[in-house]
C-alpha cells in the first residue's frame, strides 16, 4: 500500500492510492486549522455543510441525490491533531465495476464539491435552521464528554498540564463557545478555511493515476484564490518540575487516576520507534507491565494503559480504579515506568509488544477511511508512510534504546477524579 502524490494548486494536494482491493470510492477533503481558530465554530462545520447545498437545498432532496447514486455515503467529521483541528469531508460511491457500467463517482464528486464550494447560504450567512440544529447536536456531544468519565478524565489532564497551551482546547471546543455561533459567523469562518487551511484530497479506489487527478481537479474548481498557511509544528511543552497534582469530586462510582508526562523525543526523530515500543511495554496492550501488574496481579484498576502523542512529545497514563486505592495504584504505576528505565523488562515483552504493532500497521489498510488517516497522520509527524519502513525501524530497536526512551520520560501532572467530598 502506497499513496501517490500530485500537487492541485497553492497548499492543496492529492493522495492516490489505486486498488482494486475495495468495492468502492472513497473520497476524503481534510482542512487543517489551528484549535484556537475557534474549535466549536469548526467541529460543528462539517454537519452544518453537509445538511444541503444550493442546488440541493433540503437534507431529504440531498438524501435521495444520494440515494440515486447508489447509496453514496456522505460524512462530516473532525479530529484533534496536536494543535490544530482537522475539517473532514468524505464521500464513498460505489465502484462502477460491480453497477454494469454505471458510475455514480462523477455525481458523488459533483455532491462533495458543492457541499464545500456552494454551501446554501440566506441572508448572509449558512441556513439558521441547520446552525440551531448543529449546535443542539453539538452541544449534546460535548455533554457527553462530561458523562464519559474516562473521556473527561483526560481532557481534564491535559487542560491541567497544557494550561495556557493550545493543546488544552479540546477537538469539539468548549460549552461556553457553542452559544455564541451564529449563521453569519460561521460562513466567514468557512471562507477563511477555504482561504488558509492547507487541503489534502485522499482517494482509495480502483482508479488511474489520470482519472483521479481529473476527479481531484474538478472538485476544487470552483475554489478561488488562496494564501494557504503552511502546517504548524506544535510548541514543546515546559520541562516539568515538581509533579502537579489535580484533584476533582463529583458523584462518580469509580476514580480515575490519569498521568502527564513528558518524553524527550518527539515523531520524526530517528530515535522515536523506541519510544513506540517503550510505550508498548508499558501500558500499550494487555501484555504491558500496566495491565498485569495494576490490574490482573494487583487487582486494583478495571484498566490501566499508556498512550503517546508523538506529535506534541507527551505521554499519559489512565486508569479506573477504586478510591480507596489511589495511593496504592500511582505507587505501582510508576514503579512500572522505574522498571522499564533500569531495563527490566524481558525479551518475550519485547517480541510480544513488537507483533501487535506489526499487526496494528499492517491493519490499518483494511479499511479506506482508516488507511487514508493513517497516512495523513504520519506525513503530520514526518514520518515514513511505508508500513515496511517503519516495521523495520520497530524492529531495529535494542533493549538499551528502549531503557533510554523511558529515562527520557517525566513526570508533569497527577490527575484524580474523586467522589463527593463528604458523601
Amino acid at each position: 500500500m502506497g499513496f501517490a502524490q500530485t500537487r492541485l494548486s497553492d497548499g492543496a494536494h492529492l493522495f492516490f492510492w489505486p486498488t482494486q482491493k475495495f468495492k468502492t470510492t472513497t473520497v476524503r477533503v481534510l482542512l487543517r486549522e489551528p484549535l484556537a481558530a475557534g474549535a466549536a465554530a469548526g467541529a460543528i462545520l462539517p454537519m452544518v455543510l453537509r445538511r444541503g447545498t444550493r442546488r440541493l437545498p433540503e437534507p431529504i432532496e440531498l438524501a435521495r441525490a444520494l440515494d440515486s447514486l447508489y447509496g453514496t455515503d456522505l460524512r462530516g467529521d473532525v479530529i484533534k491533531l496536536a494543535e490544530d483541528q482537522v475539517l473532514i469531508f468524505h464521500v464513498e460511491a460505489a465502484n462502477a465495476a460491480y453497477l454494469g457500467g454505471e458510475d455514480p463517482l462523477p455525481g458523488a464528486i459533483e455532491m462533495l464539491g458543492d457541499v464545500l464550494l456552494d454551501p446554501l447560504v440566506e441572508h448572509g450567512g449558512l441556513k439558521q435552521s441547520f446552525v440551531a440544529q448543529e449546535k443542539e447536536n453539538l452541544l449534546r456531544r460535548v455533554q457527553g464528554i462530561y458523562s464519559d468519565k474516562a473521556h473527561y478524565a483526560q481532557m481534564r489532564l491535559i487542560e491541567s498540564m497544557c494550561a495556557g497551551e493550545d493543546y488544552a482546547i479540546p477537538r469539539l471546543g468548549r460549552l461556553e463557545e457553542i452559544e455564541a455561533i451564529t449563521p453569519a459567523a460561521l460562513y466567514e469562518r468557512w471562507k477563511e478555511v477555504l482561504t488558509r487551511a492547507p487541503i489534502d484530497v485522499y482517494m482509495v479506489g480502483d482508479l488511474t493515476r489520470e482519472r483521479a487527478e481529473e476527479e481531484a481537479t474538478r472538485l476544487l474548481s470552483r475554489l478561488g484564490r488562496r494564501a494557504p498557511q503552511a502546517p504548524r509544528s506544535p510548541s514543546r511543552h515546559p520541562a516539568p518540575g515538581a509533579p502537579r497534582r489535580v484533584t476533582d469530586h463529583q458523584a462518580v462510582a469509580q476514580g480515575k487516576l490519569a498521568f502527564g508526562f513528558t518524553t524527550d523525543r518527539r515523531a520524526g526523530a530517528s530515535d522515536y520507534p523506541a519510544l513506540v515500543m517503550m510505550n508498548g511495554i508499558y501500558g500499550g496492550f494487555s501484555h504491558s507491565k500496566l495491565f498485569q501488574e495494576v490490574r490482573e496481579r494487583h487487582s486494583l484498576a478495571y484498566y490501566a494503559y499508556s498512550q503517546i502523542d508523538g506529535l506534541k512529545g507527551l505521554m499519559f497514563v489512565q486508569s479506573g480504579i477504586e478510591f480507596q486505592d489511589r495511593g496504592q495504584a500511582e505507587e505501582i504505576i510508576l514503579a512500572q515506568l522505574e522498571a522499564m528505565r533500569r531495563g527490566e523488562f524481558r525479551e518475550q515483552e519485547m517480541r510480544d509488544t513488537l507483533a501487535a504493532i506489526e499487526s496494528q500497521i499492517l491493519q490499518s489498510s483494511d479499511a479506506p477511511s482508516e488507511s487514508i488517516m493513517t497516512d495523513f497522520e504520519l506525513r503530520a509527524a514526518s514520518r515514513p508512510t511505508d508500513p515496511s519502513e517503519r516495521i523495520a525501524a520497530l524492529r531495529a530497536v535494542t533493549a538499551d534504546e528502549i531503557a533510554k526512551a523511558a529515562q527520557g520520560v517525566a513526570l508533569d501532572t497527577v490527575y484524580f477524579l474523586d467522589g463527593q467530598e463528604g458523601a
